[in-house]
């Protein structure tokens, strides 16, 4: 038996990890994993769960992402169980960033007065002016300079490019001095030859020179930061209004609609006064680091940035932070001062935009919000049935709670053993974790695997070296082969 490889892939790449919250440095106890609502989750439990499974690692990040299903899944079955449970659910936490999104839409649509409409005549006068759509055929002869090198050894290579670039222009074979002379590796071998390119691929002092000759004229000398280039034309391609105007004409409004959008936002964010207050670069990056774990009342209400009427607050970045995955938290996390400020600070605009919506009196369309709390609540219900978490009753002589304790302790065997499909929460493990107490024991992960170390080395049968987490791309290569 072995690790269905979609558990695996979960514990190798942080985009696919779990964002759900709750509180990681509970303090459980040497002997409980995590605890959510009045269910508990040992080390013995954890332990004997991924001991023989060969393809699991005795690894705490192992025992972490396997806590986190024991969680939601649990969870998930209570919220299903209980009684009304399930339309009791406050989702508020999952929907209103997405509402909040939906309003400043409406706040542009209203607010943005622009002729987005481009006139025939104006489509023809910037196809003329622009030529989108056009590339070039081009060949070039590259001579560097010595690296280091004085006037005199650049007056040298410059005294070739010239010589070069009037053997060329007066008929010689251009190829042949290219393969002979340039320093190009790439193109030397072809002649030179660099194929068709588009405006924007190549440094703009070679563009520019090689969009303005025509087939077959050779260039000036043209440097760049490589050294001297000598450029023949060979062929250009021009794309005719006809086949490019319906894309040109969407890309001139919507050019239109960014600048008129980008003015609008500058009126409102300037006398705003948006300030990273002292030390907000630094809790930024802390809570980067651990979004997971619980803030108090006071910590959710410490501001991060101040403008005039608000302030956007430690609270409100974390809810950020949990919708966004793992690798882009970490990214945040080691940013650099320019970009964290700037990042904040736009977080900080959001939130002005919003405030601008209510402040005009918009508001969503009625029964939006409802649409869409009922959408989570019926992928919370699919989910359900798919795990076979949705139908559960006491037995007899059993309570509710025993009864999902029996079909948790069911599941997570057939989860690690490769027959249950693994099914991330992601954001909707928000709201579960958001409406019951959540406790997960951070130092019992290390515990649990070196349980896991014990028990195998125990029983020889199921003592493994398992793959290497430091390793995905073997590890990955090793379960392609399984699968075939």
């Amino acid at each position: 038996m072995r690790l269905t490889r979609e558990l695996l892939t979960l514990l190798l790449l942080p985009t696919l990890a779990l964002s759900g919250c709750g509180d990681r440095g509970a303090e459980l106890g040497p002997d409980t994993l995590a605890r959510a609502a009045d269910f508990e989750l040992t080390v013995e439990e954890t332990a004997n769960l991924i001991a023989p499974v060969a393809d699991l690692p005795q690894d705490p990040a192992v025992v972490e992402a396997l806590t986190d299903f024991w969680v939601d899944y649990t969870l998930l079955a209570l919220v299903m169980t209980e009684e009304g449970a399930l339309n009791a659910l406050d989702l508020s936490a999952v929907t209103q960033q997405q509402l909040n999104q939906e309003l400043v839409l409406l706040l542009r649509d209203q607010v943005i007065d622009v002729d987005a409409q481009v006139t025939d005549q104006e489509l023809e006068e910037y196809f003329e002016r622009e030529r989108p759509g056009e590339r070039v055929q081009a060949r070039h002869i590259l001579l560097s300079y010595p690296e280091g090198a004085d006037q005199a050894q650049r007056d040298e290579v410059r005294e070739l490019a010239i010589q070069l670039r009037d053997r060329a222009q007066a008929g010689e074979d251009f190829a042949a001095l290219a393969a002979e002379y340039s320093d190009d590796p790439g193109s030397a071998a072809r002649g030179g030859d660099l194929g068709f390119f588009q405006r924007g691929t190549m440094v703009p002092p070679f563009e520019e020179a090689a969009f303005t000759l025509e087939p077959g004229e050779v260039s000036d000398l043209v440097e760049t930061q490589f050294g001297l280039h000598i450029i023949q034309v060979e062929d250009r391609e021009t794309p005719t209004l006809e086949e490019v105007g319906e894309q040109l004409r969407q890309e001139i409004q919507m050019e239109r609609t960014n600048v008129a959008e980008s003015i609008f936002v500058a009126e409102i964010e300037e006398p705003a006064d948006i300030q990273v207050v002292e030390g907000g670069l630094d809790r930024a990056r802390e809570l980067a680091e651990s979004a997971e774990v619980a803030l108090t009342q006071r910590e959710r209400g410490q501001a991060l940035v101040t403008f005039d009427g608000g302030e956007y607050t430690a609270g409100d970045y974390r809810w950020f932070l949990l919708n966004q995955p793992t690798q882009l938290r970490q990214q945040i996390a080691g940013a650099g001062d320019d970009q964290l400020d700037s990042m904040l600070r736009n977080l900080a605009r959001g939130e002005l935009l919003v405030q601008e919506a209510q402040r005009r009196g918009l508001t969503l369309p009625e029964g939006q919000e409802e649409e869409l709390e009922t959408s989570i609540r019926s992928q919370l219900q699919e989910l359900a049935g798919i795990l076979g978490l949705d139908d559960i009753s006491p037995g007899e002589g059993q309570n509710v709670r025993d009864a999902v304790k029996e079909r948790i302790d069911e599941l997570m065997p057939r989860l690690v053993q490769g027959q249950q499909d693994v099914y991330p929460l992601g954001p909707l493990a928000l709201a579960l974790r958001e409406n019951y107490s959540v406790q997960i024991s951070m130092e019992n992960m290390d515990r649990t695997a070196q349980r896991v170390a014990e028990i195998r080395a125990a029983d020889p049968e199921l003592e493994t070296e398992g793959p290497d987490l430091d390793d995905p791309e073997a590890l990955m290569e090793q379960l392609e082969m399984e699968d075939r």
